[in-house]
């Protein structure tokens, strides 16, 4: 007779298996409420344990102890399947054309031949299909399709833009509350690791880029010509604009801040030349209290160099503040790749470095801090191109169809290519294709000009601005 402990795994799984019908017929009966739900839960909860002193699973985990994925990777799968069905039975909810399907396509067939190779390696399958490889690339562009099939009326994208702002500004004031008399984040690595006195709203890289991409739009309704609105809302959201900066700068994040400073020349380039002025002014006050507060709360840490730049680069250069250059990681990696440049070690490559320098590993090597880095040491210069050139399909896209584009079509395509600039510096030297929650919010970001080209080809009577539904 089997003990309760050995029996709950099998209930817990019976149990699933049982909600699996149910949780299909509800992605094929709502689609867009389920495509939803997912961008509300991105939105509401944290995925980073990173800098806590007592780590606890997130909502991205659940499940990862019994499956092999977590429980919100299965039902994004599920709805995925769903909108395929929906799709095969209906054959008038066609998606619009992207480029994601194709590269879906690539990305599936090398990570099909690492679990051949893997297997023949008498490799273990999680470590081939582990989110510490290149699962969560496929994840990204299953959740970009997911919304490009789903989100298919004007009115859904309405609600994807008011659903972001409104997310966005419960969790700038929950975290400006939260830093102003909890302590801030308990996520804290400078201060829990590093002994500094430093609280922060938020560390998560992905609750900060929300709190950038509402910014973004905010900005973008209150100084883009044709948009007109009372003084008492313009008030309201300025406001909100500058608790949505305050959240980014108050969690002193050199990505974070470089990324927002990107996104913000998006709007600066895309505004006429008289509010550029205007934009720019206003862009120059803010920076002056900004960089004082950044020197003064964060950087007085790191070293004594009496240049901005300097100091903002504390971890680089031969003028560091600290013994080891933060590409030391990068070095090593590269070191591991000798002879594998082409197609890297695999979804399972580990590689070797110091352990001292690089105790903040805890012994994983299967990572480096950089994304694209991080597809060399998977899967070569090959992955890495076909990466570069979904970025490239992108970018392409946004550039042409931009001009076509006006009211919510072009809020869109524009909060889209900012959003990539964002993300560009974690893509760097962050570490974005092992987190789950991460990715999924890149494949928005990436989603976005797609959905602003559906929208341009409605007709004109379907545009209703965002603002005045606000």
């Amino acid at each position: 007779m089997s003990s309760p402990s050995a029996a709950d795994p099998f209930l817990i799984l019976l149990a699933a298996l049982m909600l699996v019908p149910v949780a299909l017929a509800m992605c094929v009966r709502l689609p867009s409420a389920v495509s939803l739900g997912f961008i509300a839960l991105l939105c509401l909860f944290s995925s980073s344990t990173w800098g806590q002193l007592q780590e606890e699973n997130t909502l991205y985990a659940r499940g990862t102890g019994l499956f092999f994925f977590s429980l919100i990777n299965l039902l994004l799968w599920l709805a995925c399947a769903a909108a395929a069905i929906r799709h095969t039975v209906n054959q008038q909810s066609a998606m619009r054309p992207s480029p994601f399907p194709k590269f879906l396509a690539a990305f599936s067939f090398m990570l099909l031949g690492h679990l051949a190779l893997g297997l023949m390696a008498e490799q273990p399958l999680p470590a081939i299909l582990g989110y510490s490889g290149l699962i969560n690339v496929l994840n990204m562009l299953l959740f970009s399709i997911l919304l490009l099939m789903t989100l298919t009326h004007e009115q859904h994208r309405q609600r994807l833009l008011l659903l972001i702002l409104t997310l966005a500004g419960i969790r700038a004031v929950f975290g400006l509350v939260r830093y102003a008399f909890f302590d801030g984040d308990s996520a804290n690595p400078y201060r829990n690791f590093e002994n500094l006195d430093i609280r922060l709203v938020y560390f998560d890289i992905g609750d900060n880029y929300i709190a950038a991409l509402a910014a973004f739009c905010l900005a973008w309704l209150l100084l883009m010509p044709g948009v007109r609105m009372s003084l008492t809302k313009r008030l309201l959201l300025w406001g909100w604009l500058v608790a949505e900066i305050a959240t980014v700068v108050l969690s002193f994040r050199r990505s974070s801040l470089v990324g927002l400073s990107l996104m913000l020349a998006v709007l600066m380039w895309r505004l006429p030349w008289q509010r550029r002025l205007l934009f720019g002014a206003l862009g120059a006050l803010a920076l002056i209290p900004a960089a004082a507060l950044l020197m003064q709360q964060r950087l007085r840490f790191s070293t004594g160099s009496k240049s901005f730049i300097a100091t903002l680069l504390y971890d680089v250069g031969p003028d560091r503040g600290t013994e080891v250059s933060r590409f030391y990681e990068l070095e090593a990696a590269a070191r591991s790749l000798d002879g594998y440049w082409l197609f890297g070690l695999g979804s399972w490559g580990t590689f070797y470095g110091n352990e001292d320098i690089l105790d903040y590993h805890f012994g994983k090597f299967d990572f480096v801090h950089s994304g694209f880095g991080h597809m060399i040491l998977k899967s070569g210069l090959v992955g890495l191109l076909i990466f570069l050139g979904l970025l490239t399909a992108f970018t392409l896209h946004y550039l042409r169809c931009r001009r076509h584009m006006k009211g919510n079509s072009a809020l869109l395509a524009d909060a889209g290519f900012a959003g990539l600039l964002f993300w560009m510096p974690t893509l760097l030297i962050g570490t974005p294709v092992i987190e789950f929650r991460t990715m999924l919010l890149l494949g928005l970001t990436l989603s976005m000009p797609y959905l602003a080209h559906c929208i341009h080809s409605c007709s004109p009577a379907t545009q209703v601005p965002l603002y005045a539904a606000a």
